[in-house]
């Protein structure tokens, strides 16, 4: 008779207690009848009795919280109404922004409520509330905001080029980061907006930014012809508020280039490429397309001078946010941890306008200008030019996706 996949898991608890305390020759003896009755293999009954023979682990019963909570539920809501404004970050760079007058400026403006959606009455700065939010940990910070942090985002495409050898024999390979002291070394690349196919005409962004400080210039170009990025590094580099002196740029054919070399030494700054097959050479401004162009933007497809345009107005607002608003950590060395591992060591969160006015190179009149800018701003405001953008690039995408990247509730907060 056969027996049932139940019986056998029966025959098999029966005799597991015996089998775990059991000699070995008692255990042979346990392991032929077993087998002899299921029909099973040597193997699969040693493995099914040891299973079963498992002693059962209680588990722990949860007890209740008797601690009080140290922040309150209305801290905890208020927190989420100006993560929504400060822009997303994380609790580490969070922390240095509230440190930074980022509770200061909000209320100084009237841009921080007291309800839900960012309504109600204005927070006050004598409020008790401030004190919490000020007194809060990054830990604390993320684990109370780990709900609203769920991103998804697609994968991109490669749009790298090889240029020609004899061109790129003339352009040496750049230095590390970590030999550059003053700012002025900035590393460039190119992002396209061409949604899921590459085919066809789309608009291109030009992204530089400085290795030093994190200072980064954003813009927004008809295609990556020589001639439409010679005309951007034009328009970007006067931006920087200090002396270019070097750009590194990877193997694309749209930096190494006669009209790109000749450019550089016009203007006298040291033209330099990445290694083949190191994308890790480009490390700064690889980071920074994906957390400027590609969060800020999506991954639609743009192409016309209507969408060339609210690009280049939303890159005017995303530079004031990264350049003036949002800390960054610069690494500043490694150390082994016990188990061989090599950690980074990062200084103190800090903007890059911050990181500016420690150097020399900066004058006196761009150094006033970025203490009179870092004064006058509105976080709340640049948060809200930034929403308006992004909705109508939606609204101008050649190619639609499905997933709506701008966040519903953000919006919510921003507009009341």
């Amino acid at each position: 008779m056969r027996i049932t996949q139940m019986a056998k898991k029966e025959i098999t608890k029966s005799k597991a207690k015996e089998y775990r305390s059991a000699k070995k020759k008692r255990k042979g003896e346990i392991l032929d009848a077993v087998c002899e009755t299921t029909g099973w293999s040597r193997d699969n009954c040693r493995r099914q009795l040891k299973r079963a023979s498992r002693r059962s682990v209680k588990t722990s019963t949860k007890r209740n919280r008797t601690k009080p909570l140290k922040y309150s539920f209305e801290a905890r809501l208020i927190l989420f109404n100006l993560w929504c404004i400060s822009g997303q970050c994380c609790g580490q760079y969070m922390v240095y922004q509230i440190e930074d007058g980022l509770i200061e400026r909000v209320i100084a403006h009237k841009e921080l409520h007291r309800f839900k959606g960012n309504k109600g009455p204005y927070i006050e700065a004598g409020d008790p509330i401030v004190a919490e939010l000020k007194s809060m940990s990054s830990a604390t910070i993320d684990r109370y905001l780990a709900a609203y942090k769920k991103e998804l985002m697609p994968l991109s495409k490669t749009t790298t080029k090889p240029a020609s050898y004899p061109l790129r024999n003339e352009i040496p390979f750049g230095k590390s980061y970590t030999e550059h002291q003053e700012p002025g070394w900035l590393s460039t690349d190119t992002v396209a907006h061409c949604g899921a196919n590459l085919r066809g005409d789309h608009i291109w962004t030009l992204n530089s930014t400085d290795t030093v400080t994190g200072w980064t210039e954003t813009l927004s170009i008809k295609s990556r012809a020589s001639i439409f990025v010679k005309e951007g590094h034009e328009e970007i580099l006067p931006r920087f508020p200090f002396p270019v002196l070097g750009i590194n740029y990877d193997g694309g054919s749209e930096f190494i280039n006669r009209e790109m070399i000749d450019y550089a030494k016009l203007q006298d700054y040291q033209m330099t490429r990445s290694r083949p097959y190191h994308s890790n050479d480009n490390a700064h401004i690889e980071q920074k397309n994906g957390e400027i162009v590609r969060r800020y933007a999506f991954r639609y497809r743009y192409n016309g001078d209507t969408a060339m345009a609210v690009l280049n107005d939303l890159w005017y607002w995303v530079n004031i946010r990264k350049n003036y608003l949002l800390p960054t950590r610069k690494c500043i060395g490694h150390t082994k941890t016990k188990s061989g591992r090599t950690r980074g060591i990062y200084d103190r969160p800090m903007s890059p306008a911050r990181r500016l006015l420690n150097y020399d190179c900066v004058s006196e009149d761009d150094k006033q200008e970025i203490c009179q800018m870092l004064c006058d701003l509105n976080d709340a405001e640049v948060t809200r030019q930034i929403l308006d953008l992004q909705s109508k690039l939606i609204g101008l995408a050649s190619a639609r996706q499905l997933l709506d990247y701008v966040n519903h509730e953000v919006q919510q907060v921003i507009s009341a």
